[in-house]
């Protein structure tokens, strides 16, 4: 077990305390809630050195277990797939302010803004936050998830894009994001798909699979629960999404996770490098969803 402070937590989904066994992955134990399934790291890293790591580390690029480094790199690549999340907000009614929260290198809050939203996004890397208005000319504000320095019913849109897998209580991280939603406001999630059929065949050797990067790891049914006991209601949910990528983006993600199907994939690619560059479109197992405040519990 790596040598950091540890806390045991309840499912972060059904709030029971009822985990059976796993596996364990570099270093971490993942268990799964016997009532409801979802698998998760417990114990986990504390909050402090969660956070910690993420001001030091996660973007970092001598850290070798962290992606954040990666997505500063491949600007193109998340852009393009920036542009194809724009279109699933397009049927949102007249552009108003949006949100982004996790939002890295900045590269959706810069496309929403190009479009038309009244964009900003919230990162909790203080350096990343700098990075991305400097280099994207952006508003950022650098903070945490599960504490934002904003006002009630500010936000037209709130997008949480690959992030909801890595914050310590999910829970606490939605619950806010409702706060900050206009009652007809829409939050848009993305989140690997642990029931989709890559993920079940490759096990713990799935590159989504990385704590303490990822430390839950959400189905259908599992997310679909947390958002309702966060007075969410889901209008749509699809099982998976299209993302544009690099053969290189891939290897870079893979190299921890899977190192010797990354050597052998180097090698075979040889003198056909500049493929690697290449964008491609691929429809990978994450979750899309879309929710909106319930309106039984706005009218609590």
């Amino acid at each position: 077990m790596v040598e950091l402070p540890l806390t045991h937590i309840r499912c972060p989904a059904c709030n029971e305390d009822q985990a059976r066994p796993g596996y364990d992955k570099q270093g971490f134990s993942i268990v799964q809630c016997r009532r409801c399934t979802l698998r998760y790291v417990n114990p986990r890293p504390s909050r402090t050195w969660l956070d910690a790591w993420y001001q030091r580390a996660y973007f970092s690029p001598s850290h070798d277990n962290a992606a954040g480094a990666q997505h500063l790199l491949h600007e193109a690549v998340k852009t393009a797939t920036a542009r194809l999340r724009l279109q699933l907000l397009s049927p949102a009614g007249p552009k108003g302010r949006l949100l982004d929260i996790g939002c890295g290198g900045g590269f959706f809050v810069r496309a929403a803004a190009a479009v038309g939203w009244d964009a900003m996004g919230l990162e909790p890397s203080v350096e990343a936050a700098r990075h991305a208005a400097r280099t994207q000319h952006i508003r950022v504000v650098a903070g945490r998830s599960e504490e934002t320095p904003f006002v009630d019913d500010r936000f037209d849109v709130i997008t949480l894009f690959d992030v909801l897998e890595h914050v310590f209580c999910p829970r606490t991280c939605l619950t806010e994001a409702r706060r900050l939603l206009a009652p007809d406001g829409k939050l848009v999630i993305e989140t690997p798909n642990m029931a989709g059929w890559l993920p079940r065949v490759m096990g713990t050797r799935h590159p989504w699979i990385r704590p303490p990067e990822h430390l839950t790891y959400f189905t259908p049914p599992t997310l679909r629960l947390l958002l309702a006991q966060c007075g969410l209601r889901v209008e749509q949910l699809h099982g998976r999404t299209t993302k544009v990528l690099t053969l290189e983006y891939v290897l870079a993600l893979l190299t921890q996770t899977n190192p010797l199907l990354t050597t052998l994939l180097r090698g075979t690619i040889g003198r056909w490098k500049p493929l690697s560059r290449y964008p491609f479109s691929v429809p990978l197992d994450t979750m899309l969803a879309v929710a909106s405040p319930s309106s039984q519990e706005r009218s609590a």
